[in-house]
Formats: C-alpha cells, sequence, structure tokens
C-alpha cells in the first residue's frame, strides 16, 4: 500500500530523546553500510541461518539488573533491552530523500520475563507504519509479564526513528519477522522455546501477520499462532491464493477505527484458512487505543490476547471453538467475541 496519513503517530511520552537519537544514529549506520555486528545468512529456516553477534544494554529498563528469582511465577517483572540484527541479502528500500542501501539493518527491542524458568515462549512484534515498538510498550511488557519472551523489531522502512519519510512494505517485513525468530533461535543468551513461536502486529504491522498466514510465499512453518491487530488484506505483494494454515490465529479490530480497517480485518478474518481462528471487537474502539490504553476495554483486550497465546501455544492446538471459549471471559462486558462463520 502506499504511504498514507499517520495510522499510529507519535505518543507522548512513549520515546525518548536517547531513543530517537539511537534511531538516527542506526540509520546513519545503516546508509553508511556499518555493520557492527558479524552478517546473517538469510532469513529462510532451510538456510540454516545462524545468530553471530549481539548489542545489548540500548534501552535498559527498571528491572534490567533485578536478580532472577528461580521458581517464581507470573506476573514477572520485565527487563528490557535490544539486540542487532543484519541481513546484507536484502535491501532497504528510499525513505524519501534518504536513498536506498543494501541489506537490512534490525534493532530488536526485547521484553524479557525476570525469573521465568527453561525456555520461554517467543512472541515477535510487527509494529505499525509511522511508529515504533515503544508505542506499544504497555501491550508488550504485559505479554512479557505472563512469561513470553516478546521481540519487537523495529522496521527500517516503517518507522518513525529513522531520517526520511516511512514507506510501506509488507512482504520485506514479513521476511524480517522470520529472520528476527531465526536470529534469536541461534542467540544461547535469550533462550526460547522453538516449539512454542507467535507472530503479532498491528496496522501494517497487522497486515504484515496477514501475509504471513495468508500466503503460502511468506507462511513460517515455526509460527503456531497469529495476532492481527488492525490489519488488512496485504497489497503491492504478487497475486495468491490463501491457503491453509495448522497455526491458530487471532484478530481484533475496534469497531470505530478510524482508519476503516474493521471491516478490512474483518475481510482477512473470514478469508483466513484455520481451524483454529477467532475475532475480538471492542464497539466503539478506535485504531490504536483498543490495545494500548489504560482503559477497561483496552485491558480486557490485552488479558484476552495473552489467554489466547497461552492457549494456543500449548502442545495441541486449540479448536475455534475452545478460543472463544477461552476469550469470553476477559473479554465479558467490553469486548465482542465473533464466531468464525
Amino acid at each position: 500500500m502506499a504511504v498514507r496519513a499517520n495510522r499510529t503517530g507519535p505518543r507522548p511520552g512513549c520515546r525518548t530523546a536517547t531513543l530517537v537519537a539511537i534511531g538516527l544514529l542506526l540509520s546513519q549506520l545503516l546508509l553508511c553500510g556499518t555493520a557492527t555486528s558479524q552478517v546473517l545468512a538469510r532469513h529462510r529456516p532451510a538456510h540454516g541461518a545462524a545468530f553471530s553477534g549481539r548489542s545489548d544494554g540500548l534501552r535498559p529498563g527498571p528491572a534490567a539488573s533485578s536478580p532472577v528469582m528461580s521458581g517464581s511465577a507470573p506476573p514477572y517483572e520485565v527487563r528490557t533491552t535490544s539486540v542487532r540484527f543484519f541481513d546484507p541479502s536484502r535491501v532497504t528500500p528510499a525513505r524519501g530523500a534518504v536513498p536506498a542501501a543494501q541489506g537490512r539493518v534490525l534493532v530488536t527491542d526485547l521484553f524479557v520475563p525476570v525469573g521465568a524458568s527453561g525456555p520461554r515462549p517467543l512472541v515477535v512484534f510487527a509494529h505499525g507504519w509511522n511508529s515504533n515498538p515503544g508505542v506499544y510498550s504497555a501491550l508488550l511488557e504485559e505479554w512479557a509479564a505472563a512469561g513470553f519472551v516478546v521481540a519487537a523489531p523495529v522496521f527500517p522502512d516503517s518507522t518513525d526513528l529513522y531520517a526520511g519519510s516511512p514507506v510501506s512494505d509488507y512482504a520485506d517485513q514479513a521476511l524480517d519477522i522470520s529472520f528476527v525468530i531465526t536470529s534469536l533461535l541461534h542467540d544461547p543468551a535469550v533462550p526460547v522455546d522453538p516449539t512454542r513461536i507467535a507472530v503479532t502486529g498491528h496496522s501494517d504491522g497487522g497486515t504484515d501477520v496477514a501475509l504471513m498466514a495468508l500466503d503460502p510465499a511468506y507462511a513460517d512453518a515455526r509460527v503456531r499462532a497469529y495476532v492481527c491487530m488492525s490489519g488488512e488484506m496485504p497489497s503491492g505483494v504478487a497475486p495468491y491464493t490463501v491457503a491453509p494454515t495448522m497455526a491458530a490465529v487471532l484478530f481484533a479490530v475496534g469497531s470505530a477505527d478510524e482508519y476503516g480497517l474493521y471491516p478490512l480485518t474483518t475481510q482477512v478474518f473470514r478469508m483466513a484458512q484455520s481451524a483454529a481462528k477467532a475475532m475480538l471487537v471492542e464497539p466503539g474502539g478506535g485504531h490504536l487505543g483498543s490495545f494500548v490504553d489504560a482503559t477497561a476495554p483496552a485491558t480486557a483486550m490485552r488479558t484476552a490476547e495473552t489467554q489466547f497465546l497461552e492457549l494456543a501455544l500449548e502442545p495441541a492446538t486449540p479448536s475455534s471453538a475452545a478460543i472463544d471459549a477461552a476469550l469470553a471471559p476477559p473479554a465479558a462486558g467490553w469486548l465482542e467475541v465473533v464466531p468464525p462463520s
């Protein structure tokens, strides 16, 4: 889809001047072709990509120095940090006056539950156009507090942290998600369970999720659950026939989405071919607030999404009926659970 009006937009307090400065610095590193970590192999699982470098401590959170507590239980304290991945095999497109560059730098914010034992389930989150992971901190921290390792890459095409004008790039961002999964699976410092992986996203990030869930060219067999928030059918990619997915898929949207995503998200929900799919709607909810605000409906939405992730990443994939039943209690009074047919 072509560049559009800002769907997410900057929110007060969502990022600091330091983070902006880091984003601009990384943008310059990208344009200059500087690589502070070693090159990774391609993103596709069959290529056996291996993690070979990381850079921690860019955004240490308040719990960064908290001791690991054996046997603790959720809600966990959350430690935040960042890692930097580099894929030399693809191109970062031009951002207005900023020229295209070979390679893709993926600074990835990590939200890690402190004291959670064993390899943890992984949730990769895709931010919206003209936005960044900091906008969604309330949502991402809640998932981490529930015991998930949450990884949120800053997309070099569509972020608002880098110089130039953000552009939509669904295809490459879907591939970025798979690349981040591969990189983290080869990172011994972040123990994640390769059998419990979910991909989530909002707005353009939700459309990235839809592309992975519906288009066999971008499907990732390692992903067992998808959450598409305020997403739509992807444009700007080669036409394809929707293929079945073994993953469980949750769609979520506000009925008063100011960018008209309510019917478009519903369309993707109807088209998705999964035996385990569900949809949540906040009546009167908006584009972003339905997921990050401190209101009762937004709190219910985050709780329901957490319930979905926990259920979908169990050893046996649940049915649509089981998902609807699990979503009903947290949604009661605030959200509508839409039947799959």
